[in-house]
């Protein structure tokens, strides 16, 4: 015969249930594909760091892994071709521990044989653009570029306060003296 829950049955089942969708909180799971190429996009904490996986299939030559160790966590992924070459790139959208400053890791197909990284420059390293900037920043593809937006600050670390516009930077995707890297194409201010 079975008998009803207790108060403390319910919260060991409410404890259980949440368990899974707690572990997964800093995991990453994503197979996205785009004109016969798939990438399987994964990423699991390992520690202190998070390791980010891409795995592609379907292309002609080369199809091994490759593997980043982040600061942080992988937000999501997007599969575009935003330069309409024919060739899919892989964008995976990261932010990081503390200042949640966003990241973006890329890699482009080359005709579909093998794919190589897109170098992608750091927000950090652009002293003009990064005036205001104390994280919290959104990336997406939009179209053809890839867009990176943020709301400005006045003042640094506790004493930064919103001023209450965003800086939006457009980056369009070019070939490189040795692979593909994004290019600063237009700055917004809103």
């Amino acid at each position: 015969m079975r008998r009803a829950p207790r108060l403390h049955d319910v919260a060991a089942i409410v404890l259980i249930s949440m368990w899974p969708a707690a572990a997964k909180a800093e995991n990453y799971k994503d197979q996205l594909s785009l004109q016969g190429i798939t990438f399987d996009v994964s990423a699991t904490q390992d520690g202190a760091v998070t390791k980010l996986t891409i795995t592609p299939s379907g292309l002609k030559a080369v199809n091994d892994p490759v593997t980043h160790e982040i600061d942080g966590r992988v937000v999501r992924a997007e599969v575009a071709d935003i330069d309409a070459n024919g060739d899919p790139e892989i964008y995976v959208f990261t932010t990081s521990k503390g200042d949640q400053r966003g990241g973006v890791i890329a890699y482009s197909t080359n005709k579909k044989k093998s794919m190589s990284q897109i170098f992608v420059p750091s927000l950090a390293d652009d002293a003009k653009n990064n005036v205001g900037y104390v994280g919290g920043d959104e990336s997406a593809i939009v179209e053809n570029a890839l867009v990176t937006r943020f709301k400005l600050h006045t003042g640094f670390g506790s004493e930064a306060r919103p001023t209450g516009k965003w800086r939006q930077l457009q980056y369009k995707l070019r070939p490189g003296e040795a692979g593909w890297k994004m290019v600063l194409d237009k700055v917004v201010e809103f």
